[in-house]
Formats: C-alpha cells, sequence, structure tokens
C-alpha cells in the first residue's frame, strides 16, 4: 500500500485554513480533536509551541506519529480524554462532531480540559441547500435498510467483510447554528461560553467534488481521481470562502470558555 496515495498531504485551505487563522495569538497548549492522520494538525505548530492530537483511529495515530514526531498524538475519543482538566489553551474540533458517539459528552469532555478564557474552534457541516448530498450517508443508508445487499456488493467489490471505519457507524449530522447553540447549552458549557464568531459559507462545490471523488475512487484509483478533480478542488476551495448564510455547506464557530 502507498501511504502518499491513501494519506496524502494536504495544503493549508479549507476548515484547517479558517480554524489556523482563528487561534489567538501566543496560545501555548492546542488540541486537535480528531485529527486523522495529522495532516491538518502539523500547522498548528506555527502558532503554538505544544500540540496534542486525537483520534480513535488507530491507524490514523500510528501514520501521524511517524510522519510528525514533534506532536503529541494520542488514540482516544472525544468522549473521554486522558488529558487533566483546563489543559488546553485552544481546542479544534473540525468536522468531527457529527461523528462522535455521544455529541453531549463530547462537547462536555472538551469543556473539562480547556482552560478558562480558552477558545474552543468547533467546525460541523451546515444544514444547507445540499445536505442531501453528503457521501457518508451514502454507505449508512445503504448499510441500514439494505444490510445484506450491501454485505454482498462490498465483498464483491472489495473482496472482503466490510468494516465500518470508527465514527462512521452512524448517520453523518448536519447542523444550524441553532441546533449547536441548543447542544452547547445542554452540555457543561451551559451559561460559561460566548460565542465570538460565526461563519457559514460553501454552496455545493463541495458536495459536487465529494461525490465525484467517491465514484472514481471505486473505478480508477486514488491516484488518477487526485489528478483528475484537481480543478474542482480549487473552484471548492474558492466557494467555501463565500458565505451563503443559510444555503451553506458548512458552519464554523469561535468560543470562548468563560
Amino acid at each position: 500500500m502507498n501511504e502518499d496515495i491513501n494519506y496524502p498531504e494536504s495544503k493549508l485551505n479549507g476548515r484547517t485554513k479558517l480554524a489556523f487563522n482563528w487561534i489567538p495569538e501566543k496560545s501555548n497548549i492546542l488540541l486537535d480533536g480528531g485529527c486523522a492522520y495529522g495532516y491538518g494538525t502539523l500547522f498548528f505548530k506555527e502558532k503554538c509551541k505544544d500540540i496534542y492530537g486525537i483520534d480513535p483511529n488507530e491507524n490514523f495515530i500510528n501514520i501521524a506519529k511517524t510522519r510528525y514526531p514533534g506532536i503529541k498524538f494520542f488514540k482516544s475519543g472525544l468522549e473521554n480524554t486522558p488529558f487533566e482538566s483546563n489543559f488546553f489553551d485552544v481546542i479544534i474540533i473540525a468536522d468531527v462532531l457529527e461523528h462522535v458517539k455521544d455529541q453531549l459528552q463530547s462537547l462536555s469532555e472538551m469543556f473539562r480540559i480547556l482552560k478558562p478564557n480558552g477558545t474552543l474552534i468547533l467546525t460541523v457541516p451546515h444544514k444547507g441547500l445540499f445536505s442531501f448530498m453528503d457521501t457518508d450517508n451514502y454507505i449508512f443508508y445503504l448499510r441500514k435498510y439494505l444490510p445484506k445487499f450491501y454485505k454482498f456488493i462490498y465483498q464483491l467489490w472489495k473482496g472482503k467483510y466490510p468494516q465500518t471505519r470508527p465514527g462512521y457507524e452512524d448517520k453523518h449530522h448536519h447542523y444550524s447554528t441553532k441546533g449547536v447553540i441548543n447542544m452547547l447549552n445542554s452540555s457543561k458549557f451551559e451559561n460559561n461560553y460566548t460565542i465570538v464568531k460565526t461563519f457559514k459559507s460553501g454552496l455545493f462545490m463541495g458536495s459536487i467534488t465529494s461525490n465525484l471523488d467517491f465514484i472514481l475512487r471505486q473505478f480508477i484509483g486514488n491516484k488518477l481521481t487526485s489528478i483528475l478533480l484537481k480543478p474542482l478542488k480549487f473552484l471548492t476551495e474558492i466557494d467555501f470562502w463565500i458565505p451563503y448564510g443559510i444555503f451553506s455547506s458548512s458552519l464554523a464557530l469561535k468560543i470562548i470558555k468563560n
């Protein structure tokens, strides 16, 4: 297996760049929650002295540890972490909350380990115009409503029994600003936070690109797909920074713990 193809490096763009831009000056200790294999975490070292990353996928964490030895990576979900209370100046949860098993417990745990006056940068899929084009949910619904057919197709195509990655067992949620606020108010953040920034952006380019990426990889592989989709990924990056209001596909909030 070629790791460079299956686990590619990435430029500082999209939600990672937004989170990077929102990191307060003079922050020392940062957590990238749900860091995958660390392709975005490495950029945060430019702004903070001590960087930590957690992810429940052991394979991802092993790759991250090998690639970026200057960052402290741990296998962990968001619901229960190995850190002391009031430990981090900044926590980044970039398109991860929709994957966790217990969203309220995850937010409460982030509250516990975030310092008073610390910053939580949260990005989630927004309930926008093209939410129905979520490739993660295609598989979820197929697995839920046609499990035998799903197993048959998977085994026929991949030649092995289907296994679900950590964080992809359930439906991939999409949120409104009100919905995120309701979750914060139902967690330990209740009456102990201030939202200082919100940003809704992106319309359809991300959805179109992810759908084409999903389809093409099944037929022509990762390398050729990446080459063919470069122009669309360029347009997706432009689209990400355009605020479309209620029609947006992405929602970001910068939250201060009181």
